[in-house]
């Protein structure tokens, strides 16, 4: 039997010691790995084991037959090593398998097997590492001596290979290395080393209809390169220590793995054990089809298995996005990696620092951020405490008086923050009326603060750029003090006195809720449209805060948008609806999407009313230079420093740890995970509208309308105007965070059309997405609260193959994308 095919038969399987025998096939010749003359497989075998290993608990069709049998092998000539006897699925084998015969118990009672059994059958049974049965565990435990035994190889490896004339068929991916005691050198003579063969077969519902006899066709070769394999069996922990000595014991083998494994080496994703070479039709356990993608494709993988991915011919870098689609609570997630490298593609990935304004022809500017800058954060529970009641009929104006108040007149607003507080009435005077806008300075303000044309200003800003902006969106707001639909601005030191002493956010304004209520359901309402704006205080009389006149007039824009929108919402529902309030996540997304709408108006609009062309609109990918270049490049700069360099902020903040918080919040637990998760939600909720808008053909104001005029609230609203899963939509927009204008050739639905982020957060310090590399064989665990997502990067090398391990205690709740970025 010198180097050619042999069929090995095992007899008797329902036994402890099955009979084995040997038989020559024909003559056998290599090309990559080499013909072994001068070898002889022996046919009197000097260990066969049989094996049955259930799982505990587990039915009898759970578990498999294990065999083994060692073979002697003698050599002449010259000394051999790594000899290996390759699977071989020859023409008339079962399932083109390397099973050339299977046989149930002769003369017994249950019928042969059909043809379609017998092929089912044979592709199933796989080859193994030699193992007996660990009595503890009731596991596989490897043979000692014998955990290199199983080899695996690439098809690319046995594509050479050849079958003598007369024989047709094909090699397989798999085969035994044989042994001179611990070394892999068979030395010339009779018997002097030996070759252990090994399979497992799965177990029947009845005894009756196990294979009693199998044969299995082999054809010996030398492998030029000593390797060794990590099999499914010795992947399992009892196992480990033993497959490290093997590994000791030969040097330093390539090594070779599967998915699943924590070691770093050659990993196969699958491998053939039965079909045509690269047509398999049964592969071995813990195989995984290999997913391939194109540069910007992506796929979903599962949460709670192992995938693998390809490195093509020229390597491939990968972004694997989980997303916690839970609503109700955080979740954990590890992702491990094999045989996996660095990433070398760029995407302009930069961590950034402080986020500045930008200037006008300027790539890097310098200045303040706008981020450390917040509204009064007042929950819709706080402003409508539990003496408030709703019903449309007791909606009458009883606070601020009727009429628009003439320039001079004197008014009095509460300006306690609920109902049942301590009431906190101020006095104040009329400064500005305009169409949309009365303008009310408190009487109690400290000295030297704006001057009556500054306040015209204010108000000739609110008729020309914000009140057309925001109502063209959102609808126009209650007119509950019946004053014309003019919106209340009262600049009072009540909204100074809220800032602790030196704090480093100070509140500059809010609205509240109650306002809108008749003074029968809320004792302490203006009744009335009113947002409370700080007044300048020069020299810092209220707690010790200087804000200055320019500071108090440069965030009154900003703060009238913001809170303009959250009067829209809130008197609606309130006094046209009844419905709800809204939900804070969304609320607060709203109001800063309305600053976003001031912007784009503020850039085709001046103060005064003047038309600019040309401006910038939704759904034009704006970049950094269609900012900071060309003709009214100061104005634009202008507008966004005004209006959006906040949003920008507060995205910044959420990128920079996108996995503690996403669109969906409730209650935060610090300030700067609120911060984080409005800016989440804004930018998810111009990602939804772009595509609502591109995938509907409406217009972008239907979108926003149906938010504020809906009987619903959060989630459900957004379904209601989506007519989709909200949640899909912002695992969509997680994706899109990471590849929009940086990865070729994404699907739609993963662009973020309005604007440029990456190019226009690199005049704001870089994008600051926080991006985490995979080592590969390390896990990595992470928390994700509701709807938030990581960004894990990795990369596969060419003409190699990469495990990746996904595993969660909840793996339901989330959703894996892989995307290929390089």
């Amino acid at each position: 039997m010198v180097g050619a095919p042999i069929a090995v038969t095992f007899s008797g399987l329902d036994r402890a010691l099955p009979s084995v025998s040997v038989r020559s096939l024909g003559q056998f010749k290599g090309q990559a790995l080499t013909n072994t003359g001068g070898v002889t497989v022996g046919s009197t075998p000097t260990v066969r084991s049989s094996t049955d290993i259930i799982p505990p608990g587990q039915a009898r069709t759970a578990g498999y037959r294990y065999l083994h049998v060692t073979l002697p092998v003698s050599v002449t000539g010259a000394a051999i090593t790594n000899l290996t006897l390759l699977g071989a699925a020859l023409t008339g084998n079962s399932a083109d398998s390397a099973v050339l015969s299977l046989e149930k118990y002769p003369g017994g009672t249950a019928a042969p097997y059909t043809s379609a059994e017998l092929s089912t059958l044979a592709a199933a049974i796989n080859p193994a590492s030699p193992v007996t049965q660990d009595i503890f565990t009731q596991t596989p435990a490897l043979v000692p001596g014998e955990e290199d035994a199983l080899q695996l190889y690439d098809e690319s490896d046995i594509s050479g290979l050849t079958l003598p004339s007369g024989q047709t068929g094909s090699v397989l991916p798999y085969g035994f290395v044989g042994h001179a005691g611990a070394s892999r050198t068979i030395p010339v003579g009779t018997d002097t080393g030996t070759v252990t063969l090994s399979i497992k077969i799965p177990l029947q519902a009845q005894a009756k209809d196990d294979p009693y006899t199998v044969a299995l066709t082999f054809v010996p070769v030398q492998d030029t390169v000593t390797s060794i394999t990590e099999s499914p069996q010795a992947q399992l922990p009892g196992n480990q220590a033993a497959f490290q000595a093997a590994i000791d014991r030969l040097g330093t083998p390539v090594l070779k793995t599967l998915p699943g494994t924590t070691r770093t080496g050659t990993i196969f994703c699958g491998v053939r054990t039965a079909g045509a070479p690269n047509a398999a039709t049964a592969s071995l356990d813990g195989s995984v089809a290999p997913v391939s993608l194109a540069v910007g494709a992506t796929a979903r993988i599962p949460a709670n298995a192992t995938a693998c991915l390809t490195g093509g011919t020229g390597g491939a870098d990968y972004t694997i996005i989980p997303f916690n689609t839970s609503i109700t609570a955080s979740r954990s997630l590890t992702v491990t990696t094999s045989n996996t490298t660095a990433t070398v593609g760029a995407q302009s990935l930069q961590e950034g620092g402080p986020v500045r304004t930008l200037s006008a022809d300027r790539s890097t500017p310098a200045g303040l951020t706008l981020a450390g800058v917040q509204t009064q954060q007042t929950s819709n529970s706080q402003v409508t405490t539990e003496s408030v009641t709703s019903p449309l009929a007791r909606l009458q104006p009883q606070g601020l008086p009727s009429g628009t108040p003439p320039v001079g007149s004197q008014v009095v607003i509460e300006t306690s923050m609920g109902c049942t507080d301590t009431p906190s009435p101020r006095t104040g005077t009329v400064r500005a009326v305009g169409p949309n806008a009365v303008l009310v300075t408190d009487d109690l303000n400290p000295a030297g603060g704006l001057t009556l044309p500054d306040y015209q200003e204010i108000v000739d800003t609110v008729t020309n750029v914000i009140w057309p902006s925001i109502t063209e969106n959102l609808g126009l707001p209650a007119d509950a003090d019946n004053n014309g639909g003019r919106v209340v601005l009262f600049y009072t030191s009540a909204v100074n006195a809220m800032t602790p002493a030196g704090a480093s956010n100070p509140v500059v304004g809010y609205s509240l809720a109650r306002d809108e209520y008749a003074t029968a359901s809320c004792a302490l309402s203006n009744v009335g449209e009113v947002i409370y704006l700080a007044a300048a205080d020069p020299t810092g009389s209220v707690n010790s805060n200087v804000r200055t006149v320019s500071f108090i007039k440069g965030q009154a824009p900003l703060m009238i948008s913001r809170e303009l929108s959250r009067v829209i919402n809130n008197s609606r529902r309130i006094r046209d609806t009844g419905a709800p309030l809204e939900e804070a996540w969304l609320s607060e997304g709203l109001a800063d999407s309305a600053a976003e709408f001031v912007f784009y108006k503020a850039t085709n609009m001046t103060a005064v009313g003047t038309a600019i062309t040309p401006g910038l609109n939704p759904r034009s990918n704006i970049a950094l230079s269609d900012l900071t270049t060309g003709s009214n490049a100061s104005r634009r700069v202008g507008a966004f420093n005004t209006y959006v360099n906040l949003d920008y902020g507060l995205y910044r903040t959420f990128l920079q740890n996108p996995n503690q918080i996403g669109p969906y919040w409730v209650n935060p637990s610090t300030a700067n995970l609120t911060n984080a998760g409005r800016g989440a939600a804004w930018n998810f909720l111009r990602y939804a509208v772009d595509r609502y808008v591109q995938t509907t053909g409406k217009t972008e104001a239907s979108f926003w309308k149906a938010l504020v005029d809906s009987n619903t609230t959060g989630l459900t609203n957004l379904q209601g105007v989506l007519g989709a899963d909200p949640v899909t939509w912002m695992n969509d927009w997680a994706v899109a965070a990471y590849a929009d204008d940086a990865v070729p050739g994404i699907a739609s639905v993963f662009n973020a059309p309005s604007w440029n982020y990456r190019s226009v957060f690199a005049g704001l310090s870089g994008f600051p997405l926080n991006r985490r590399a995979l080592t590969s064989g390390t896990p990595l665990t992470l928390t994700y609260e509701k709807t938030s997502a990581s960004y894990l990067r990795a990369r596969v090398n060419a003409n190699q193959q990469a495990g990746v391990t996904v595993t969660s205690p909840e793996p339901g709740d989330f959703t894996v994308t892989v995307l290929r970025t390089q």
